[in-house]
């Protein structure tokens, strides 16, 4: 948020009780380095309030410490926190006994869902690897993660939560982190919250992503009513990004599309704007 914004509310405690606390994060820094500039950017001038690093990929080493810096320049205005990656492209095993046994492939979102449907996951290896990411954000980054998140929405598995849930508690942080729930409503939020609970988590409701469209001038229409209905601290994901060679490379045109039309509306003052219409602050 930009300094001066709401001072008088905000000093005095009674903005959130004017205003819907939202959480706007992206959870896939580490992935190019056009990517990352985009979302260091949008996190200082405060139009992101939350940022998810993804330490299982090859740039991962040479991208943190400029979001250290990042950190250290917002401090408490947003968020800091790891995205734990176990299966999908662009990211790798970073345990030791993750790499002796698959070397540098994570399985395919599809295999480790089937594995868990049938009671089949490697507990303790996947347990050993997710605490092997925690461990590569706090040491790198110098500070504990303010959340976890779960890459491809993969918490949602009951099996895969409980161990996330036993790392981050083996983790031993002094502020327990949020967790980030994977889906919206339902009997399936209930059952995570309440598993989430047991651990002694706090966890935060997932709202509607921002509309992946490419056109810039249908997503701020859109965001006027995106907001609508959201209960209070939900957190919504966004991919802003600008286009770079690893990128282009990796990702398709419509996807890097998206990317850059996200990252134009969320740098305007137009979708500030928006925010100040609707009662929204970026919490």
């Amino acid at each position: 948020m930009p300094q001066g914004r709401f001072p008088v509310f905000f000093q005095s405690g009674l903005l959130s009780k004017l205003m819907k606390r939202i959480t706007l994060g992206a959870l896939d820094y580490g992935l190019a380095f056009g990517v990352d500039r985009a979302l260091r950017s949008l996190v200082e001038q405060g139009r992101l309030s939350a940022l998810g690093a993804l330490v299982a990929t090859e740039l991962w080493p040479r991208e943190f410490r400029p979001l250290q810096e990042t950190a250290e320049k917002v401090g408490k205005r947003a968020l800091f926190g790891v995205t734990l990656a176990f299966t999908g492209d662009r990211v790798m095993p970073v345990s030791s006994r993750m790499q002796e046994i698959y070397g540098d492939l994570m399985w395919s979102r599809e295999k480790l869902q089937r594995r868990a449907f049938f009671r089949l996951l490697p507990d303790e290896l996947l347990l050993t690897e997710a605490q092997a990411q925690l461990a590569r954000y706090s040491i790198l980054m110098k500070r504990q993660p303010d959340f976890v998140a779960v890459r491809e929405g993969l918490l949602a598995r009951t099996s895969l939560a409980k161990i996330v849930f036993r790392a981050i508690k083996h983790a031993d942080f002094d502020v327990p982190p949020l967790v980030i729930l994977p889906v919206r409503r339902g009997l399936k939020t209930h059952r995570l919250r309440r598993l989430a609970k047991s651990f002694g988590l706090e966890v935060l409701p997932k709202a509607n992503p921002l509309p992946e469209i490419n056109d810039p001038e249908e997503l701020h229409r859109l965001l006027h009513n995106h907001f609508d209905g959201m209960v209070d601290r939900s957190f919504v994901a966004a991919i802003p990004g600008r286009s770079d060679d690893r990128l282009r490379r990796d990702e398709h045109r419509k996807k890097i599309a998206i990317r850059e039309c996200q990252y134009e509306v969320l740098s305007s003052d137009r979708f500030f704007r928006t925010l100040d219409k609707k009662d929204v602050f970026l919490n």
